[in-house]
């Protein structure tokens, strides 16, 4: 399959095509994927939560939530998935074990979750592009700030993004839709990690926002800075 045309782009983004595409999970048969894909990957470490992850939960077709599927262009098998949910009047899944405080709870919010790769081949790299394809879908969506749960010593994987702590001190809270196991909250703004990430240097950047990935969900960066662009006239006018 031939990548697809991106929007015109400025000449210093680059063009990098990767051996899987990220798409949006839409068939029952996407989400029986996604679903083995979490109970492998989650099942390594945490067997009983592992196993009750075999069949879709009520969150995964539901109005607010979209499933993202990394699928290898080699054998089109399931590579890796994680879910995004977006609200801008109700709640999100980990507010039902831990209220956000209403500063963060301005505007469109989203919920990074589910993330999960059965293999190690590869992993760094389907995490970094699962969740740059999550980002640039809340950004599409004009998502404000942005939500992350980990769990220890996953947590660790997450100090190169950059992420602020909502409790004090890297507090663990359990959430009941991950199996009552405790886990940080982790948010970013996501507008303003971009300007984070050029002024603390991280090599992050360069690959979210230098680098265009035009197999993530059908050009989604391509396409959110050409909406982007008008509003960038107008504040730079």
């Amino acid at each position: 399959m031939s990548a697809p045309i991106a929007p015109s782009l400025p000449e210093f983004i680059a063009t990098e095509l990767l051996p899987f595409r990220i798409e949006v999970a839409q068939t029952e048969a996407d989400f029986r994927l996604a679903c083995r894909a979490r109970t492998i990957a989650y099942g390594k470490h945490l067997p009983e939560f592992g196993a009750a992850m075999q069949n879709p939960d009520v969150d995964d077709q539901s109005g607010d939530c979209t499933v993202l599927l990394a699928i290898s262009k080699l054998d089109g098998s399931c590579l890796g998935t994680v879910r995004i949910q977006t609200t801008d009047t109700g709640q999100l899944r980990l507010e039902d074990s831990f209220q956000l405080p209403k500063a963060l709870k301005q505007g469109k919010v989203a919920e990074i979750s589910r993330l999960a790769i059965p293999s190690r081949a590869n992993s760094l790299a389907l995490r970094l592009m699962l969740i740059k394809a999550a980002y640039w879908h809340c950004r599409f969506h004009q998502v404000a700030r942005i939500f992350f749960c980990v769990r220890y010593p996953v947590d660790r994987q997450y100090k190169r993004f950059d992420l602020e702590d909502v409790l004090p001190a890297g507090e663990f809270v359990p959430m009941k839709h991950i199996g009552m196991i405790a886990h940080r909250v982790l948010w970013f703004d996501s507008l303003d990690i971009e300007h984070k990430w050029i002024h603390t240097g991280n090599p992050l950047h360069q690959v979210y926002f230098l680098t265009h990935h035009p197999d993530l969900l059908n050009n989604i960066q391509a396409r959110t800075m050409v909406l982007d662009e008008p509003l960038s006239l107008i504040s730079n006018g």
